[in-house]
């Protein structure tokens, strides 16, 4: 099975960082550019695309107190297999850091997706860091 993994730390509290993770799993916020919106049915997160094909998110676990999120798109395209994680991991100092993987397969997936992650990554990790600015 192949990974994307994505990692980077936050400029807001995991406290903070978790609240905004917990809400994107109700889909009460939104990230994604490619994404024109999203709606909750049920455990799914349904995300409507620009061409208006829906990809339907299944939440797999919700937990507040490991700061975890996973879900699965059955059905996505080209897979057999997909899950994903993100979490929010807290240092010491307070720190937050945001991690997101996604396994796949084929894992030869992973190289095709791999660009358009990073900017979805990059792209969350700004919400995330915005929502921190808009709580405070």
């Amino acid at each position: 099975m192949g990974s994307i993994y994505r990692a980077a730390k936050l400029t807001v509290p995991a406290d903070v960082a978790w609240d905004f993770l917990d809400r994107y799993t109700r889909s009460e916020v939104h990230v994604f550019s490619a994404c024109q919106s999203e709606r909750q049915e049920g455990d799914y997160r349904v995300v409507t695309l620009a061409d208006g094909s829906e990809i339907w998110e299944r939440n797999v676990t919700v937990d507040p107190a490991t700061m975890r999120a996973v879900y699965t798109i059955p059905g996505f395209p080209g897979a057999e297999h997909h899950q994903a994680e993100m979490r929010v991991l807290t240092d010491g100092d307070g720190v937050a850091t945001v991690v997101w993987t996604t396994d796949l397969l084929p894992h030869e997936l992973v190289e095709s997706l791999s660009e358009a992650y990073e900017a979805m990554f990059g792209e969350l990790v700004a919400a995330i860091n915005a929502h921190g600015a808009r709580s405070g």
